[in-house]
């Protein structure tokens, strides 16, 4: 069973990739899907991913969770936070991990650890989902 050290230890520090879906670089979702395959389970990826989507008003994230996420109140270890950009497109998601933190990569810097309740991220927050068919 994987621990959340052990997800800390292995992605914390890895550089921001566009697009990244390798450990040379994750962008937010590629940080999900290896996070879950880690868990044993397969992740879809997001197909009609474009560089600039969310200037394009598409919530990608919403229109395709549906199909292994449901939305839940309080999130528990390793599930998901979707958070929005000020024009309240979802365009970011973490992993929430114990203690009020969650995971994330951003761009410029990488895979980091943020407190959900500090003030630039609490107003961001869209929701937390939790996979469908997971044991976490």
């Amino acid at each position: 069973m994987v621990t959340e050290q052990d997800l800390i230890s292995k992605y914390l520090g890895i550089p921001f990739k566009h697009r990244g879906r390798t450990l040379d670089g994750l962008d937010c979702y590629g940080l999900l899907i290896h996070v879950y395959r880690d868990m044993g389970i397969e992740l879809f990826d997001l197909e009609r991913y474009e560089q600039n989507w969310a200037q394009n008003g598409s919530d990608h994230f919403i229109e395709n969770y549906h199909l292994q996420w449901e939305p839940v109140d309080k999130p528990r270890l390793f599930d998901v936070v979707l958070l929005k950009d000020c024009k309240g497109v979802i365009n970011h998601a973490g992993i929430v991990l114990s203690k009020g933190r969650f995971m994330h990569s951003l761009t410029n810097i990488g895979v980091v650890i943020n407190r959900l309740n500090d003030r630039q991220w609490i107003k961001r927050i869209h929701g937390f989902y939790r996979y469908k068919h997971g044991n976490n």
